[in-house]
Formats: structure tokens, C-alpha cells, sequence
């Protein structure tokens, strides 16, 4: 059976309800998978920012879009999402570094601007989202020939899983990536060590609302 998000069925809107705006550096693997959730149930939205053509990805080129999506200000005082009390920002980032070495400083600055702004996170994956999807199906990090370069990590992911991570109906283990992410998590200078990631943080916000509908779609699949 394919484990697809079809399998759920929508509940009311409730107080908890929430809203989630991602913004990741990646234009299709990152969008694929967290709106695998969207349509799970109505007490969560989350929206994944597409990027467009040739528009900045660097970590405060992402900063910046996410601002303008969501902040009023004078000159756009109704920007793409309205931000709401219990919602989220959350940056999703790679620590795969770049020639001109700017990755770091820019990182730093966005750290600095989500802290002082409530709701506000950044999470990083080292060296690429890739790792998050690893977690889904194994609970050791890995380490092999490397590993420390993206496009390494996505030819390993796409071997080690059979038939490659499906972003239709892997994320369905998100609760096992979050107990294998957190359990392998190691940090260093303020940053993911290699294999690691922080992303489980932001899959036990949205597990929040769905662990119960998960849990019981899982069980369904194994009867």
C-alpha cells in the first residue's frame, strides 16, 4: 500500500490550530516533503515557500524572502502570509560550505535575527537536508567516503533506500526521524556535526498535531 497523506482524514480547527511557514534553500526535494503534511488536517497549515528562478538561496537571501512573506512594514503592509499568535517561521539551512566561504557569517546573522523574534527558528543539516531523510528509515549515522559534501549525500540516500526516498509516502516516518536524528545529534561550534541534524526540532512541532492520526494510519498499514 502506498503511504500517502490520502490515507488521512480532516478534523475541524481547534485552538491548537497553527500554521507553519518553511523556507528552505532547496527549490523541489525540501517542498516535496513538508507538504506531504498539508493536507493531513486542518489544525496545521503549512506552507513551504517556493523559491522561483534564480532567486537568492543564500541563507540571508532566504532570511530576507521569509521576511517579506511574513513581517508588515510600510512599503508592503500585506505581505504573503498573515502571521497569527501559535504560528511558526521556521529556515531550513545546509551547512554544505561554499568557495567564497560567506555561508558562515551569513548563517551567524541569521541565527542572531531569529533569536531576538519570537516563533522564529533556524535549523541546520549537516551537510544537507538529505540526512533528515536518511533518519526516516535507519537509526545509525553513517559514515562513508565523502561525507561531508551534499551531492555525496544524495547519491548515498538514494542507494541506501531502495527505489530512493519518496516523498509521497516515506514522510510517513517522520516520528521514527525524529527519535533516530535526535538520538544520533551531536554538535559542535554551534552547528550539526557531520551526519547530524536539527530538523527533528521542527518535525516534533508538526508531529504535535498529527502523532495520533500517524500512529493509527501506521497501524492500519501493518494489520
Amino acid at each position: 500500500m502506498l503511504l500517502t497523506n490520502r490515507l488521512f482524514t480532516r478534523q475541524p480547527p481547534s485552538r491548537e490550530a497553527k500554521s507553519l511557514y518553511i523556507f528552505c534553500e532547496g527549490a523541489k526535494r525540501e517542498v516535496q516533503y513538508f507538504r506531504y503534511f498539508r493536507e493531513m488536517d486542518s489544525r496545521i497549515n503549512i506552507e513551504v515557500y517556493q523559491l522561483k528562478p534564480g532567486e537568492n538561496n543564500s541563507p540571508i537571501g532566504l532570511l530576507n524572502i521569509a521576511k517579506s512573506c511574513v513581517i508588515p512594514t510600510k512599503e508592503n503592509p500585506a505581505p504573503k502570509y498573515r502571521f497569527q499568535e501559535n504560528d511558526e517561521v521556521w529556515i531550513i539551512l545546509d551547512i554544505d560550505p561554499d568557495k567564497a566561504g560567506s555561508r558562515k557569517p551569513q548563517i551567524r546573522k541569521v541565527k542572531a535575527f531569529c533569536k531576538e523574534n519570537k516563533d522564529w527558528q533556524v535549523l541546520q543539516s549537516n551537510p544537507c537536508f538529505e540526512v533528515w531523510l536518511y533518519y526516516h528509515l535507519y537509526k545509525d549515522r553513517p559514515e562513508f567516503e565523502g561525507d561531508d559534501k551534499c551531492a555525496n549525500w544524495k547519491q548515498f540516500v538514494g542507494t541506501a533506500i531502495k527505489g530512493g526516498f519518496h516523498s509521497s509516502r516515506h514522510p510517513i516516518f517522520i516520528q521514527d526521524a525524529i527519535n533516530n536524528a535526535k538520538e544520533n545529534f551531536d554538535s559542535e561550534n554551534n552547528e550539526p556535526k557531520k551526519g547530524c541534524t536539527e530538523i527533528f526540532i521542527l518535525g516534533k512541532s508538526i508531529i504535535t498535531i498529527l502523532k495520533n492520526k500517524i500512529e493509527k494510519v501506521l497501524k492500519e498499514i501493518e494489520e
